[in-house]
């Protein structure tokens, strides 16, 4: 009988088994791949995300440290230089092999290659089965956006975005960041620099094209790859990530940011609250309940502001976005809710009394 088992091996997984192991629990991981794997993403670490690690990333984890950025909206362009870090570029695939080890190093036992096909609850405990059948006290469910066994729990996305991506090999390596708004509705373009590659793609509403402004990117700058996508969450974590002895945690609780797609600092965070919990409920009896209030007092209405400030930007965006790229100030600001750790709501109010409309910022300060 395991005290912890964990359902999925990536961020949030592999955080909730370290977290729970280092707490002491006999931890089980089940992953239904086998790491390394291929995982499509940006792979920018924001401040916030390197904050929760509670270690080091080795250097040969790390492609890149960015202190420049460039913003295009249309055909303008802004460039933001700062003496710190704003983003650190990994490679997904190196990164969450890295954060699995982790956990096995804390005590975690993990089993790849095994995909969980049903779960229930038995009184006391829940069983699950993944080829052979595990029995543990609290379930853990990080099986992403798109995890079968999440879905039976959580309701659909009210709205789901989607991003298309690939890596270009990278001759000369740069310096800075692009991100290219005005492209997608909910979303952007990027081009990141990873050393010896660039990764280069598009998110946004999924109703939206996609395809088109990822395709309008690579021909306007000669790019070939091969173009991989997925969903994610944009509506932000919905009323049930917590059961009697289950959690949802990262992308599969809904937990992503929606104006920039971020998902890892959630998913480190949720996953490290969710063994906690854990632990309490099998020393101490708290209700594991108490992780969804955790999370909403954590991060929740950080999230919701973030959706505000998406709906907000992306219904005006001519005007609101050229105020960005007219006034640097504002641009400043922004860019410290990933050098900082500035809160969406702080930077909503903040922003409210300069607003260009005051319809716009009564309803900003309606809403915040």
């Amino acid at each position: 009988m395991y005290d912890l088992i964990v359902i999925g091996g990536g961020p949030a997984g592999a955080s909730a088994a370290r977290e729970g192991a280092r707490l002491g629990l006999r931890v089980l991981l089940i992953e239904k791949e086998r790491f390394p794997r291929y995982k499509p993403c940006g792979g920018a670490l924001s401040e916030r995300a390197r904050s929760y690690l509670g270690f080091r990333i080795p250097d040969e984890v790390i492609d890149a440290e960015i202190s420049r950025l460039r913003i295009f909206f249309r055909d303008r362009c802004a460039e933001i230089s700062r003496s710190e870090r704003l983003s650190t570029l990994v490679t997904r695939s190196v990164f969450d092999e890295m954060l699995l080890r982790r956990a096995e190093d804390a005590g975690a036992e993990v089993l790849l290659g095994r995909r969980a096909k049903e779960i229930s609850e038995r009184g006391e405990y829940v069983r699950i089965r993944a080829g052979d059948t595990y029995e543990g006290r609290i379930l853990v469910i990080a099986d992403g956006h798109t995890g079968v066994l999440s879905r039976k729990i959580r309701p659909r996305d009210a709205m789901t975005g989607m991003c298309l991506v690939t890596e270009v090999s990278a001759e000369n390596s740069s310096d800075r960041m692009e991100i290219h708004f005005g492209e997608a509705y909910m979303g952007y373009a990027w081009v990141f620099p990873h050393g010896s590659y660039l990764s280069v793609g598009a998110g946004g509403l999924r109703s939206s094209n996609i395809r088109g402004t990822m395709e309008r990117l690579m021909n306007s700058r000669g790019f070939r790859g091969k173009i991989h996508g997925h969903t994610i969450p944009l509506s932000g974590p919905s009323g049930y990530i917590a059961g009697r002895r289950t959690m949802l945690c990262g992308d599969s609780a809904g937990m992503v940011d929606p104006f920039t797609g971020e998902g890892i600092a959630y998913a480190l965070r949720s996953g490290q609250i969710a063994a906690e919990v854990a632990s309490e409920h099998l020393t101490e009896g708290c209700d594991i309940v108490e992780y969804q209030r955790r999370c909403k007092n954590e991060f929740g209405d950080d999230l919701r502001a973030s959706f505000l400030l998406a709906r907000i930007m992306h219904r005006f965006p001519d005007q609101l976005f050229n105020m960005f790229m007219d006034d640097r100030s504002l641009l400043e600001r922004y860019i410290d809710i990933h050098a900082h750790g500035l809160s969406y709501r702080s930077f909503l109010r903040w922003l409210a009394p300069r607003a260009p409309a005051k319809l716009i910022a009564s309803v900003i300060s309606k809403m915040v």
